[in-house]
């Protein structure tokens, strides 16, 4: 399917892709006609570990941990244009989801919803990495919300710059009500934890205060680097948070948090 690929390659970020009979088809957001109604709403975010190890084996077990865990939205980091073909091939995800449109260059980050996004946008950041904050709106029991993710600067020592990308965030998204942002975040430093805004909602710490909640774990080495932050003042709740994808028969990369 070159299409896919070259459109990957080419697409523009106030676009989505759509599955149709004749395939995958791009799209340009515009108002929901359709009225959605949902009680609850679940979310997905999974950092797919963009090396080349075992790759076909991963993807195979990532595709069922989206199709399992069948979320409304799924926020992926470290996606690459291989991944992103193998993604677009698989029949649950061309059933389900909307894809998002933002160009994937050497790696980069994608929304996928089973609600059709009315605006898509990414926000390049200050990064040696080329890292951005990427999210999308949609309308759900007739009020805007706001999904986004990220794959905030690497290394310890970038501490400074996690902060400065996170202010970007809260600046971009400062006149939203009903917020969610989600993804690796690279927080393992007092100083990172500092760069949470008193205006969100660190739910894995709201919900499990004495649960380190550890999303990534090498022998002794263990952190929290995944967060899943929600707007304080908006329509939602959380009422459960879960790790998953943990299991080690294939190194299916990092196990990330739901809600």
């Amino acid at each position: 399917m070159n299409y896919i690929k070259e459109y990957f390659q080419t697409s523009n970020s106030l676009q989505y892709l759509v599955f149709k009979q004749e395939g995958w088809k791009i799209e340009e957001c515009q108002k929901q006609k359709e009225k959605i109604m949902q009680k609850e709403i679940s979310f997905l975010t999974y950092n797919v570990w963009f090396d080349k190890h075992n790759f076909n084996e991963r993807v195979i077990e990532i595709l069922k941990i989206i199709q399992q865990s069948n979320c409304d939205f799924v926020c992926l980091q470290e996606v690459t244009r291989n991944f992103q073909i193998m993604m677009s091939n698989d029949k649950f995800i061309q059933q389900t989801y909307y894809i998002t449109g933002n160009v994937i260059r050497d790696y980069g980050i994608l929304i996928l919803s089973k609600i059709k996004p009315i605006f898509i946008s990414e926000l390049p950041f200050n990064s040696q990495f080329g890292r951005t904050f990427l999210y999308m709106e949609c309308q759900i029991n007739e009020h805007s919300l706001i999904i986004g993710t990220s794959h905030l600067e690497s290394m310890v020592y970038n501490e400074k710059a996690r902060y400065e990308q996170l202010q970007c965030v809260y600046k971009e998204l400062e006149k939203k009500e009903n917020v969610i942002i989600m993804g690796d975040f690279n927080l393992e430093t007092q100083k990172d934890e500092e760069s949470i805004s008193s205006g969100y909602n660190d739910l894995w710490k709201q919900l499990y205060p004495d649960n380190p909640g550890y999303t990534f774990i090498i022998e002794d080495f263990k952190r929290r680097f995944d967060r899943v932050l929600l707007k304080n003042g908006g329509l939602y709740q959380a009422n459960k948070i879960e790790i998953i994808g943990t299991e080690r028969a294939i190194k299916t990369g990092r196990g990330q948090n739901t809600f």
